[in-house]
């Protein structure tokens, strides 16, 4: 639930924008935007930094970039510095990396030692010598600067104090300055305490790790004083227990805070903690209702998770149409996980017109941008012909970058390995899968177990794993367990849940799924036998393209079970699945062709479809063949014929004719 501080604030911890409180004294951001002119450029620059960083205001960077080229046209170095970053990182503007160097390059002229490091790290490797020339520089003019500072401690801090601060920052990543991590958090933690709130949340965060009580003490500093980022922080910490005691109320209340400041991390932050139970009760309409308000202020992870509310129905009514314009909107916003998702709908027509490539395309953009999902997601769908290593490289990138489901799959791609070493690895990924609450990752756990596969067998401990399964939500954990268990309330709460999941993938359109949750109709799996409701799901699965929910469908109406009877529409159902490629549907057209069923009655080519179904290894093909060859109906009569269908048929698994 880490919050990521927005670009300055990154830029900060790289040291060329770090830490500058700006001088204008004019009150508020929008009274320093009034106050703003060319003869005023600090006031502009003032106004500008509020609005960019969230300075007891609303993050506003379009906002804030009109602002810094108002004082950076008026000369205002600082603001052409900050104006280079948005440039840079595309905030606020449309990225312009020439641009960006040519602010820079005007600042560091103009003595301003950030800018002279922003342009070092901007030019990077392809000038090594402009780069440490421009590095040394803008060190130089920092320590400069600072030491103006330390000579006078007493007086007010302003500009040379955060120059310390950005110094420290430097100092503590060995930029441009041997790397000196008790030096660097001294000049920033200074820079915090004399009022540089921003210096607060980027020590905060650098110290996050390695001294959470420490972090949070700062977080609280910068949300006092008015730094929202710092109060989305504070609360994430507050909610957690991480660096402070756990306090839900104090947690919700800077989240709040900053969320109606018009901070729209703090409502997306607040927004999922609802939604997850985080902290606080869960609350699906609460989060809706944050998220939607951090998706129109502007927080590109809040659109995202607005979608996947949407994707899955959970505290709306599902719409998978308005899920995928809100991934693409977070897409847009540079949001991997939102790239991913609109890249699974795109691949799986989920919602939007079906479109591998481009799904493809985004669910690679995802993967290359840390959505550990993605790269798992990505791994499903390579190609047959693509090799096995591929997939392999892709679910261990999954799995490292903590997404369970890859640790799952490099699990799978183990387990035939032909190293020893290799198949322990797939049973220990299993289980960490499971562990990190993959459902899938349970179900295989399960199955090792259950086949004793390089472990000692052990049906209890499968059975934990599938019932684990289960509640996490993997429809075959569900399915396998209530086999186990055969009869009984706890096989019958499987089957329901298993139900209750293969009616929800079948309602986003997952047609296959369609074909199976008809099977519980048919079976009374968990619930009655409902064979018009059979007839739903089927026809549902076969409107989408599942050949086999057309034959399915069709076996019902041909045979009246449960319903009337409509030879008819099953004969046109048969006769389309069959053209299809469906062997069971040309078995049945023979049941069709022999009874004369939505057709007029023809032996001969009942013998040809039965013949078809049986050559396809379909019992009932083989058993049609066999009653027409013992009456001697559209093939000759022969009982050593007929015994030779049955065989086949009984071979194929009809009982009933061994």
């Amino acid at each position: 639930m880490r919050v990521r501080s927005v670009p300055w604030v990154l830029l900060g911890l790289l040291g060329p924008v770090a830490c500058m409180p700006a001088p204008a004294t004019c009150g508020s951001p929008v009274a320093c935007e009034q106050t703003c002119s060319s003869e005023r450029p600090d006031a502009c620059f003032a106004a500008g930094q509020a609005f960019a960083l969230g300075l007891d205001t609303r993050r506003q960077p379009e906002r804030a970039v009109v602002l810094f080229e108002r004082a950076c046209s008026a000369g205002y170095s600082d603001a052409c510095t900050y104006l280079g970053s948005s440039y840079e990182f595309g905030v606020g503007i449309e990225a312009d990396a020439e641009r960006a160097d040519r602010l820079y390059a005007e600042a560091c002229n103009s003595n301003e030692g950030r800018a002279c490091i922003a342009l070092a790290l901007l030019v990077g490797e392809s000038q090594p010598t402009v780069t440490k020339m421009v590095l040394e520089r803008g060190v130089a003019l920092l320590r400069e600067e600072c030491n103006d500072a330390e000579r006078d401690r007493d007086r007010v801090y302003e500009r040379a104090g955060s120059a310390c601060a950005a110094l420290g920052l430097l100092r503590l990543q060995g930029i441009g300055v041997p790397q000196d991590v008790a030096a660097g958090e001294r000049l920033v933690g200074e820079a915090c305490s004399k009022g540089d709130i921003e210096a607060c949340g980027n020590l905060g965060d650098l110290l996050h790790e390695s001294d959470p009580d420490r972090a949070s003490r700062l977080y609280a500093l910068g949300c006092e004083g008015g730094y929202l980022y710092a109060c989305v922080q504070s609360g994430v910490d507050a909610l957690l227990g991480y660096g402070v005691p756990a306090d839900a109320a104090l947690g919700e209340r800077a989240l709040r805070r900053a969320c109606e400041s018009g901070e729209p991390r703090g409502c997306a932050t607040l927004a999922t903690a609802f939604a997850s139970g985080i902290g606080v009760e869960r609350d699906p309409e609460q989060a809706l209702a944050l998220y939607e308000v951090g998706c129109e202020t502007g927080a590109a992870s809040a659109c995202g998770s607005l979608g996947l509310l949407y994707s899955l129905g959970d505290g709306v009514a599902r719409d998978l149409v308005k899920a995928g314009d809100l991934f693409a909107r977070a897409c847009a916003g540079n949001d991997a996980a939102a790239c991913g998702n609109l890249g699974w709908m795109h691949t799986h027509g989920l919602g939007l017109v079906r479109d591998a490539e481009r799904g493809l395309e985004l669910l690679e953009r995802a993967c290359d941008e840390n959505d550990g999902r993605s790269c798992y997601r990505l791994g499903l769908e390579s190609e047959a012909d693509e090799s096995e290593d591929r997939r392999r490289d892709l679910w261990r990138r999954g799995c490292e970058l903590g997404d369970p489901d890859a640790c799952m799959g490099l699990s799978v791609a183990f387990i035939d390995g032909e190293q020893a070493e290799e198949q322990r690895l797939a049973v220990d990924l299993a289980r960490y899968s499971c562990q990190e609450g993959s459902a899938t990752g349970c179900t295989l756990a399960g199955e090792i177990f259950a086949l004793g596969w390089n472990v000692e067998r052990d049906r209890r401990i499968a059975e934990a794993y599938f019932s684990y399964a289960c509640d996490l939500g993997d429809v075959h954990g569900c399915e396998v367990l209530a086999s186990w268990l055969a009869e009984g309330a706890p096989a019958n709460a499987a089957w329901t849940k298993g139900r209750a999941l293969r009616a929800h993938a079948c309602e986003a359109g997952l047609v296959d799924e369609c074909v199976v949750l008809g099977a519980y109709y048919v079976r009374g799996l968990g619930v009655e036998k409902n064979y018009e409701r059979a007839v739903e799901v089927y026809a549902k699965a076969c409107a989408g393209g599942a050949i086999v929910g057309c034959t399915h469908q069709a076996q019902i109406l041909m045979t009246g079970t449960g319903i009337a009877p409509d030879h008819a529409r099953a004969f046109e159902l048969f006769e389309s699945a069959c053209t299809q490629g469906d062997d069971l549907a040309c078995a049945w057209l023979g049941l069709a062709y022999q009874r004369g069923r939505g057709c007029a009655v023809d032996a001969e080519r009942a013998a040809e479809y039965y013949g078809r179904g049986c050559e396809q290894s379909i019992a009932f093909g083989c058993i049609g063949m066999g009653k027409l060859h013992e009456q001697g109906t559209g093939v000759r009569k022969s009982k050593r014929d007929a015994a030779k269908f049955f065989r086949r048929a009984c071979e194929l698994g009809a009982d009933d004719y061994c």
